[in-house]
């Protein structure tokens, strides 16, 4: 074997070699370019479940946000409802004529449990009271005093109203909420 054989050899085993290397590295490559894609499509997926899941989450805050916005509206309206209906009550006091006013006062005196010595009431009242000492206000309805001056009832169509309200607002809420 000659020296050209030998250098014909090593070329043919380096040719060899380079194509084996060449083989293995394109292996690889491919086994590197998998993976990635493989990572690349997990990241993928993991993101989706991720924007899904924050989706989710917004839509859900959302549909409790505007649920609780319109409980806090039907509940206002409620309230309003409930208020208004008190505002009836008290201008149907206000709306009384003079025959009623009469009968107000004179059931008021006889249900008093002192002896009235002046009753006390706005300009409208006055003609209702023929009986007792009266005094003007500025207030609608009346207040009864007793003749020493010491006791008081207020039968003004505000206390009136605050006391019927006071006393009746959950059984007022009840029939209207059921309608």
């Amino acid at each position: 074997m000659g020296l050209e054989d030998v250098k014909n050899e090593i070329v043919k085993e380096a040719k060899k070699e380079k194509k084996q290397l060449i083989e293995e590295a394109e292996e690889r490559k491919e086994e590197l370019i998998k993976e990635a894609e493989k990572k690349a499509e997990k990241i993928e997926q993991e993101t989706e479940e991720e924007i899904q899941e924050e989706k989710e989450s917004i839509r859900k805050k959302t549909e409790s946000n505007a649920n609780m916005e319109a409980k806090k509206i039907r509940l206002e309206a409620k309230q309003d409802e409930i208020q208004k209906t008190f505002d009836r009550f008290a201008e149907s006091l206000r709306e009384m004529n003079k025959e009623e006013k009469e009968k107000y006062v004179e059931n008021a005196i006889d249900t008093a449990d002192f002896e009235v010595g002046k009753v006390m009431g706005n300009k409208e009242f006055s003609e209702a009271v023929s009986s007792h000492d009266f005094e003007e206000i500025q207030e609608d309805g009346i207040i009864l005093e007793s003749e020493n001056g010491e006791r008081r009832l207020n039968l003004t169509f505000e206390k009136i109203r605050q006391d019927f309200e006071q006393n009746y607002r959950k059984e007022v809420a009840e029939i209207l909420l059921d309608q």
